[in-house]
């Protein structure tokens, strides 16, 4: 019985190292001025500590998805034939954190850039998760409640 209760811990305990990732994604919508998806687009992840690319292409519905990213700061970088380079910087790749980048291509030639650079914070749209970061110094001056047990204070 002990041996059945120990595989069975070990096995919980093996479920839940994989949970934990430090790994984000990147994904979004290809389209054109009038709001038509570009299939086949040309998608690059790079990231600024390490200048390791990352590739993708857009699927038939003009939607990718760059996965795995580790964490970071990254610039995405999109081609397609027929429209101008889209290039997007400084996005930060959160921990198990989904960004949408969608793209709105402009016509052109491959050899002109779109740079967008000064963009609003992103919402995220991609799950239904909230969080608030807490500093330490307003832990830190929260009232400490004491408990006591009766007649041995």
């Amino acid at each position: 019985m002990r041996s059945l209760i120990a595989v069975g811990s070990l096995f919980a305990l093996s479920f839940s190292a994989f949970a934990q990732t430090d790994r984000g994604t990147i994904t979004g919508t290809v389209s054109d001025p009038a709001g038509a998806v570009i299939a086949g687009a040309t998608v690059q992840a790079k990231n600024q500590a390490t200048g390791l690319v990352y590739p993708a292409a857009a699927s038939a519905t003009g939607n990718y998805t760059v996965a795995q990213l580790p964490a970071g700061t990254y610039d995405v970088t999109i081609t397609a034939p027929g429209f101008k380079q889209y290039v997007r910087t400084g996005l930060v790749v959160e921990v198990a954190g989904i960004l949408r980048i969608d793209a709105a291509m402009q016509v052109g030639t491959s050899t002109e850039t779109v740079e967008v650079t000064g963009a609003a914070p992103l919402l995220k749209t991609e799950s239904t998760e909230l969080s608030y970061n807490v500093p330490t110094n307003a832990l830190d001056d929260l009232p400490i409640l004491s408990i006591s047990g009766g007649a041995d204070n």
